[in-house]
């Protein structure tokens, strides 16, 4: 189970968890007990239990959701709190289907049904093991589901050094990217299934994108496109795209060009020269 810092102790500290959640007791254990009789006793009618268990940890993220501490204690996936984590938890949720399992919730639902009175000296431990559990779902929970449409990225990529230590190239790369990372893990998903077959099968440009790939990789090729430069240096890349455009993607809507410094781009505020821009 993931573990509280000192200062997300403090914060649980500060904001305990109200009598909300105590409403949801009566539903949490009923779910209990139908999901632990169905381990004894097993009929195959799961369709509408695995509803049912849905339903209730729904309404239990978004109790969670409202609580102080959720507002307070940070996120574990970007730079905004655990309410917004919440927030994604409970979207997914809701477009789990089939991918939903009650027992990744259990032992934030045992703690929750085991709630000790709030006089009581385990108050305060109960406390902060119902948020650890919270981390520990937020952790764990894989967030494979793909949006309905891909969200802008919270930031810009553009990261601009003002240390000298940094101003080679692999240190630059050693800053920039976990910020690319950061903007890019919430809207990019791996092995989605039926995504190749929805977005790219039978439609009206499928041959002509079959005919342009096969051109490109053939071996009697114009200028043999199929062998990407290796060492992949930046000038030989740059070389190798423009003339795969001029070959192969002339008719295209937008053009790419290269700069041979920052002084090209008139009005350009950059303080790097742009390499690869798109018109």
């Amino acid at each position: 189970m993931a573990g509280l810092s000192q200062e997300d102790r403090n914060i649980v500290e500060n904001h305990p968890l109200t009598n909300l959640v105590d409403r949801l007791r009566e539903a949490l254990q009923e779910a209990e007990r139908i999901y632990e009789s169905r381990l004894i006793s097993y009929d195959g009618a799961v369709d509408n239990l695995g509803q049912l268990y849905q339903n209730v940890i729904s309404k239990l993220v978004y109790t969670l959701q409202g609580e102080g501490a959720a507002y307070s204690l940070p996120s574990r996936i970007n730079d905004g709190n655990m309410a917004s984590d919440l927030a994604q938890l409970f979207e997914r949720l809701q477009k789990a289907k089939g991918n939903f399992r009650y027992d990744d919730y259990q032992p934030l639902v045992h703690l929750v049904i085991q709630r000790p009175p709030i006089e009581s000296q385990n108050a305060k431990t109960w406390n902060f093991d119902v948020w650890k559990a919270v981390f520990t779902l937020i952790d764990t929970i894989p967030r494979t589901t793909p949006p309905a449409s891909v969200p802008p990225s919270y930031d810009g990529t553009p990261v601009k050094s003002t240390s000298s230590s940094q101003k080679g190239s692999e240190q630059t790369r050693d800053l920039v990217n976990p910020r690319i990372f950061e903007e890019i893990r919430g809207c990019t998903f791996r092995d989605v299934e039926g995504f190749f077959d929805k977005y790219f099968e039978g439609k009206d440009w499928s041959g002509k994108a079959d005919a342009i790939c096969r051109r490109v990789l053939g071996p009697d090729s114009e200028g043999n496109w199929a062998l990407f430069p290796d060492p992949p240096t930046q000038n030989d890349v740059l070389d190798w795209w423009l003339r795969l455009q001029e070959d192969i993607l002339s008719q295209s809507r937008s053009t790419y060009y290269s700069t041979a410094s920052k002084a090209d781009l008139t009005g350009s505020k950059a303080e790097r020269q742009v390499d690869l821009i798109i018109q």
